[in-house]
């Protein structure tokens, strides 16, 4: 797998990690800057809070479905998204299209935006949300709990395509992650396919849980690109109870390797 992504989008920004480390003593987070994970988890008034922020994204992906994308963080850790906020830059008239877009997503996926901050400024217009959850789980999903023996799969199709297209996949994703959550299906490690790609959120997985994913010879989507959709580790008997919830609601399940 190519190595430049992981320098960029890994190596590349651990030292933010160590700079900020201490922070994780001022609140002890149940998931916070030590474990470098895709959101932070923390304990606010009886339930467990799940948040994250991401971007800033281009005009284009704004357009797209950038609400999602920053949803898939809270999703995956077992969460489910209660609002989001939003952090908007460029000309008016940009803004204004961004705004009616994620308007737009927030009504569909049902995560209402709740405000943010907004600078009108002769510039690229980008943006970055922030998405805070509840956790339905007692604790979280890690992206470091791989074991030995463990099937390597990708839940969903990527989310791809037009903005309606993106929608139907996501809520699916979504909507089939809940169902196997529900299901008490034991879940040992999972990560969002974002930035980096497959060879991102691997070599992740991988250092943390200590462990190498054999990954199979032909793997069903480009390695370097962002799909969207859930990488998961889990056992063999695990792994069939989610090939039967997946049947049901008709979800993309793919085996693509092995924990060793």
């Amino acid at each position: 797998m190519p190595e430049g992504l992981t320098d960029r989008y890994v190596r590349d920004i651990m030292w933010i990690r160590e700079e900020l480390i201490s922070m994780d003593r001022l609140c002890r987070p149940v998931l916070g800057i030590k474990d470098w994970d895709d959101a932070v988890v923390l304990k606010f008034g009886g339930k467990k809070l799940v948040a994250s922020v991401d971007g800033p994204y281009n005009k284009r992906m704004v357009l797209k479905s950038a609400l999602i994308h920053a949803a898939t963080d809270v999703v995956v850790k077992g969460g489910r998204p209660l609002f989001a906020m939003d952090s908007l830059i460029g000309l008016k008239p940009d803004l204004k299209e961004m705004i009616a877009s994620l308007k737009k997503q927030a009504e569909v996926m049902k995560i209402p935006l709740l405000g943010g901050n907004t600078l009108v400024e002769d510039c690229e217009p980008r943006c970055s949300l922030t998405v805070v959850g509840e956790l339905l789980l007692k604790e979280p999903i890690r992206d470091s709990g791989a074991r030995k023996g463990d099937i390597v799969c990708l839940l969903g199709e990527p989310i791809w395509g037009e903005q309606e297209e993106r929608f139907v996949k996501a809520k699916k994703l979504f909507e089939t992650w809940n169902s196997i959550l529900a299901g008490k299906i034991k879940v040992n490690a999972s990560k969002d396919v974002t930035k980096g790609g497959l060879v991102s959120a691997v070599y992740e997985m991988e250092k943390k849980s200590g462990r190498k994913f054999r990954l199979n010879d032909s793997l069903p989507f480009p390695v370097s690109r962002n799909l969207d959709n859930f990488l998961l580790t889990l056992s063999e008997i695990e792994f069939e109870k989610m090939e039967k919830v997946c049947r049901k609601r008709a979800c993309k399940l793919e085996k693509v390797g092995v924990v060793s």
